[in-house]
């Protein structure tokens, strides 16, 4: 049952179109399902003659509720429109939400959160009244667990491998590069260009790392952790290395789909996923029936915890810890590990050798 209780923290999660494929979930929402029998340019063309769906009004464990807001941009669109344009649209929603559904609280799904500097811009409007939650820190701690339980299944040591991070200087990259530099990881840090760097390497210690713009620098690497917010994928299996193992948190994913048949060798996870239990948005967002993503758990935790604050910009390892205790609390962890939304034989672990 939903609940109309306002003592409580209504949460809107803001997402947007992941790729054509995601049009027919809308047009089951708009359209009565008729998405299914109409080409892809005329359901683009019918959804563009408005910016956002409300996909669904949801329960959260029964202590409060919220809402589904999903823009009408693909993942291609998003980036490639003018970014004033898109981030327009993405305030409208958010307005809505706010002055019409009376939420308390928005997360910023996919690439709402890059795409408005991890909220911060957002957060300059002055119609804007509700708190701003990117989810990137829970992301950031469901990505680390991932790969800490993929070395141990591997029987990996930390001390022993190397381990690239994609997106290292991204707001979720950053987070993550910072905790395995701490642990003193050889860390191969890879951005699109040089300069994305400039406030990240103040941030790092010790020696044990590169910085490159070229990706091909990740064939030397045993993992690979990869949370960019590039459209397409860009990982392929020429760019690994024998046994590599590759934790994707980025949605739309970086992996790209023939690494399955052409890489047996390689294990692609599935990440920032959680296991959720009695947690159901109402329509098919991208997850497995029984996971969410990391990001959505962090807003749904927030809401329980009727925590009306900002978590913007870089990841704070403070939050990062809250986070983590949240989940304990409210029984969330990682999802079990898959791969293209298919379970993973654990067993494929033991055959990696260091």
């Amino acid at each position: 049952m939903i609940m109309e209780n306002k003592e409580k923290t209504r949460i809107l999660i803001l997402g947007h179109l992941i790729s054509d494929k995601s049009l027919k979930e809308v047009f089951k929402i708009v359209n009565f399902n008729i998405g299914k029998y109409l080409p892809i340019w005329f359901m683009k063309w019918i959804l563009a003659l408005r910016d956002f769906t409300v996909m669904s009004h949801f329960d959260v464990l029964g202590k409060t509720d919220g809402y589904f807001i999903t823009i009408r941009l693909t993942a291609k669109q998003m980036v490639k429109l003018p970014k004033e344009k898109v981030r327009q649209k993405i305030l409208d929603a958010i307005l809505y939400g706010q002055d019409k559904l009376g939420c308390d609280l928005v997360m910023l799904g996919a690439l709402t959160a890059p795409l408005t500097s991890a909220g911060t811009w957002l957060r300059e409007q002055p119609e804007l009244k509700l708190n701003i939650t990117n989810g990137n820190t829970y992301t950031v701690a469901i990505a680390i667990q991932a790969a800490e339980k993929a070395m141990e299944l591997s029987s990996l040591n930390l001390s022993g491998i190397k381990l690239a991070i994609i997106g290292s200087a991204g707001v979720i990259g950053e987070g993550i590069t910072r905790y395995f530099n701490q642990k003193g990881a050889d860390l191969i840090l890879v951005e699109r260009s040089m300069d994305r760097f400039e406030r990240l390497s103040p941030q790092l210690i010790g020696s044990k790392y590169k910085l490159t713009d070229n990706i091909e620098e990740i064939v030397n690497a045993d993992i690979i952790i990869t949370a960019t917010s590039h459209p397409d994928a860009i990982i392929n299996s020429n760019l690994l290395k024998k046994n590599a193992i590759v934790v994707d948190v980025a949605e739309p994913p970086d992996v790209s789909p023939e690494i399955e048949t052409t890489r047996p060798d390689v294990i692609s996870i599935d990440g920032g996923r959680v296991k959720w239990n009695n947690i159901d948005l109402g329509f098919n967002f991208g997850a497995p029936k029984g996971v969410g993503f990391a990001c959505m758990t962090e807003g749904l935790m927030q809401a329980l915890e009727n925590k009306r604050e900002d978590y913007i910009g870089s990841v704070t390892m403070e939050h990062l810890n809250e986070t983590m205790e949240w989940a304990k609390k409210w029984g969330f962890g990682p999802a079990p590990f898959a791969s293209f939304d298919k379970p993973i034989d654990l067993e494929r672990f033991k055959k990696i050798k260091q």
